[in-house]
């Protein structure tokens, strides 16, 4: 600030005709000609424009219209060391980190370790047509669009012509979002439904003839092509076929109240992986649990492990309940990824709409960034094999901080171990995330052998 004539004393500064009580000035007192500099402490947004008025002693007072700035999220994360603290049973994994940030409110910063990890570019689809989705799944699949895009992340949106398009092409390494209930021709909503193209592209109302394993188109998709298949709103999409006309069947060849595990894994039994009752039962959260920040959701039914174990599928829980019924404990999780071949399913179901859309997206983005699909993990890696922290700041953020897994079990660790950290930073002002990454080998076999 410039005198410009006479001479001044500064008694106070104004923002948007608000008070500012944190500020200070080189010199209260100037003559004509001179400068004062001012250091003031406000929480502004970037973009956003401000009237900033100073008065003086003798109640003189001038002021100017500043848009502040904008900064874009920008991070860095360097890794300081590695270590691996192991007994004869045990090991954690411990990393040192620096972080360094512009632009951003808040970082999380995540630690996974894998067996192996080869990331995919994969390609994102959500099925998006208002001509066959209830109102509130279109609200769902926007929040999850949006909630990606903040990062940069582009979702495709499909309509019904689009997915036939696509399932004929079953491209590779794609992932493909389906959020219940969907709706018929007059607008009566389907819970537990499916459009055509994914399960019976011949219209016969049978699932399992358009499978070359007798399974379902989808899981020949998932199997051979490696496509990712995630629904939301549903446990047993399957039941219902939803065609181009508007017109729906129940699935002619589904007879069981509980047999998704025939179309949509490799389990061929007739004990099925689904159990629950009205409550899922008591919630546990797991070590990824807390890494993830997953919303603490109540369902009525969820995945029986132990039935999932029997199968020998291979799945990932992000979830545990502890259900007691007729004298049996039932060991339960979701939501869930199993794998099937070169792809696999994750069910992120939420039938009743217990989490908000923001907290589904939410929960759906940060396991999309884990990516299991792309890794062959620990065996019960939810136990153990990640950590994370998060810090808060006011734009700026200087860090040096640790992260570290939980006790592995020594007997089931290979001779490396793939460690990855990421770091997710975001505006609140800009409504804008970024995403980096850090991937490196381990060898751990001097500490176990």
């Amino acid at each position: 600030m410039k005198v410009e004539r006479g001479s001044i004393e500064l008694k106070q500064i104004l923002v948007n005709n608000v008070s500012v009580e944190s500020w200070s000035a080189d010199k209260l007192v100037a003559s004509e000609g001179e400068e004062i500099n001012c250091t003031l402490k406000y929480d502004w947004r970037m973009g956003e424009d401000y009237v900033f008025k100073v008065i003086t002693v003798d109640n003189q007072s001038a002021e100017q219209v500043v848009k502040a700035p904008v900064i874009h999220p920008n991070i860095s994360i360097d890794i300081k060391n590695v270590s691996i603290i192991s007994n004869s049973k045990f090991l954690r994994v411990n990393v040192a980190y620096r972080a360094h940030g512009e632009g951003i409110d808040t970082l999380h910063t995540i630690l996974f370790t894998y067996s192996s990890f080869n990331k995919f570019n994969h390609t994102l689809y959500i099925f998006y047509d208002p001509d066959f989705m209830a109102d509130e799944s279109l609200k769902r699949a926007d929040a999850i669009v949006k909630y990606f895009h903040r990062y940069g992340i582009e979702i495709y949106k499909i309509d019904f012509n689009a997915l036939e398009i696509l399932s004929k092409a079953m491209l590779q390494r794609s992932i493909l979002i389906v959020v219940n209930p969907l709706k018929d021709k007059y607008g009566r909503r389907l819970e537990d439904a499916l459009p055509a193209p994914l399960i019976d592209p011949d219209r016969d109302g049978k699932i399992k003839d358009n499978s070359r394993y007798g399974k379902s188109f989808i899981y020949d998709w998932m199997r051979d092509k490696g496509l990712i298949f995630i629904t939301v709103g549903s446990l047993q999409p399957h039941k219902r076929i939803l065609y181009k006309d508007g017109i729906y069947n129940y699935a002619r060849d589904s007879f069981e109240t509980f047999d998704v595990h025939l179309f949509f894994t490799d389990a061929t039994g007739k004990e099925g992986i689904i159990e629950g009752r009205f409550i899922l039962g008591d919630y546990s959260p797991t070590r990824i649990t807390g890494t993830l920040g997953l919303s603490y959701r109540e369902e009525s039914f969820g995945f029986d492990k132990n039935a999932l174990e029997r199968y020998g599928l291979r799945y990932y829980g992000y979830g545990d309940y502890k259900l007691f019924r007729e004298g049996v404990n039932f060991n339960l999780t979701l939501p869930v990824f199993i794998r099937v071949g070169k792809g696999g399913w994750l069910v992120m179901s939420d039938e009743g709409y217990w989490l908000s859309d923001e907290q589904l997206a939410h929960d759906l983005f940060l396991i999309y960034m884990q990516s299991v699909w792309d890794s062959e993990w620990i065996p019960y890696g939810w136990y153990w094999d990640n950590g994370g922290t998060f810090h808060e700041c006011a734009g700026v953020l200087k860090v040096n901080d640790r992260l570290e897994t939980g006790s592995i079990p020594s007997d089931i660790i290979g001779r490396k171990l793939v460690i990855r950290i990421l770091g997710i930073a975001y505006s609140s002002d800009l409504k804008e995330g970024i995403v980096v990454e850090k991937v490196l080998e381990y060898p751990i076999f001097q500490e176990l052998h």
